[in-house]
């Protein structure tokens, strides 16, 4: 169990970083975007994590593991309200920014979605087999 989140903390940093200054170097000009950018970066790199631990850690019990599709669910509409909610000036609200950073602002979701897909369908393989 160990081993398995050492390897989340290591391929999360790597691909969180790398795609961060891919993201920021290629697509961003303005230096007011950066700190939002940073936020939705660490919100959901931490979100993610958290979340994949947290499966690592339940999945050792029957009784949860059976649920794990149900709590990732829950837990992926969770993510997004809360994701809406810190971000809602920028994205909905008074302080609206172009259409190109609020869709700039989704590079993250689309970066560590997949990896929660792919690090949640391969842990409960795993578990079956």
């Amino acid at each position: 169990m160990l081993k398995n989140i050492l390897i989340l903390l290591v391929v999360f940093i790597f691909v969180g970083t790398t795609s961060y200054f891919i993201h920021f170097y290629t697509l961003v000009n303005e230096g007011s975007f950066k700190p939002l950018l940073e936020k939705a970066y660490l919100f959901h790199g931490f979100f993610s994590l958290g979340m994949l631990i947290l499966f690592t850690i339940l999945a050792q019990f029957k009784k949860f593991f059976d649920q794990l599709g149900f709590i990732y669910m829950g837990l992926l509409v969770f993510k997004i309200v809360i994701f809406t909610s810190l971000f809602y000036p920028q994205l909905l609200g008074d302080n609206l920014l172009p259409r190109f950073y609020r869709a700039s602002l989704l590079i993250p979701v689309i970066v560590f979605l997949p990896l929660e897909v792919i690090f949640i369908s391969k842990l409960m393989r795993s578990k079956k087999a």
